[in-house]
């Protein structure tokens, strides 16, 4: 009977501490927010995969918070620079240039993104998964996969309709220099501007 109860109360104490470091979708978030927020600079490789399975790569150098630059080279020529206010997508091919005002709920960088949605987290191994929903945002559900101290390595973004698209970055160099002036992005001299194209219906 003795050895009896001290099964169940080992078992007990082990369920229970089991239980204490389970981490919360909102402890996931907050986590991987802290995380993103205490990177100054960074620079490294990003692909972005469209619903349509169409895959463009390059480099990027990123600034916080939400500054990026990422200059592709597959296809080669295309710019997409943000000071965290606006956004210029540049394709020199075509001599076109949208410029995107950031009123979408897509300014602050992706730890600002985050906020307001529920989230789910999983964990796989020394990496973790997030899933956040929320319908009433324009990307509904998000998917960000994040290694063990809670760094970006995937996010996966959806709308209601099921289209978006997923970005991996790779490559991380968190020493590179980056400089201010490169996200104050100018249109090059005979260029097509198209104003706010995401709101265009």
């Amino acid at each position: 009977m003795k050895s009896t109860i001290q099964i169940l109360l080992i078992t007990f104490i082990l369920v229970l501490g089991s239980n204490s470091y389970a981490i919360t979708g909102t402890d996931a978030i907050s986590k991987f927010q802290s995380r993103m927020r205490k990177i100054s600079t960074l620079a490294g490789s990003i692909s972005i995969i469209n619903d349509n399975s169409y895959t463009v790569s390059g480099n990027f150098k990123y600034m916080n918070p939400g500054k990026i630059y990422i200059k592709f080279t597959n296809p080669n020529g295309k710019i997409l620079v943000s000071n965290s206010e606006k956004l210029w997508i540049f394709d020199s091919a075509n001599k076109i240039c949208g410029v995107q005002d950031l009123g979408l709920g897509m300014s602050g960088g992706v730890a600002s993104f985050v906020n307001g949605y529920m989230a789910i987290v999983k964990q796989n191994g020394d990496n973790y998964t997030i899933k956040l929903k929320n319908e009433e945002k324009y990307y509904t559900e998000v998917i960000l996969t994040v290694d063990s101290t809670f760094f970006l390595q995937t996010a996966s973004l959806k709308r209601k309709d099921g289209s978006g698209f997923t970005f991996k970055l790779s490559n991380i160099d968190k020493k590179a220099p980056v400089v201010n002036n490169i996200f104050e992005y100018k249109v090059p001299a005979n260029t097509q501007i198209i104003k706010n194209p995401l709101n265009i219906k």
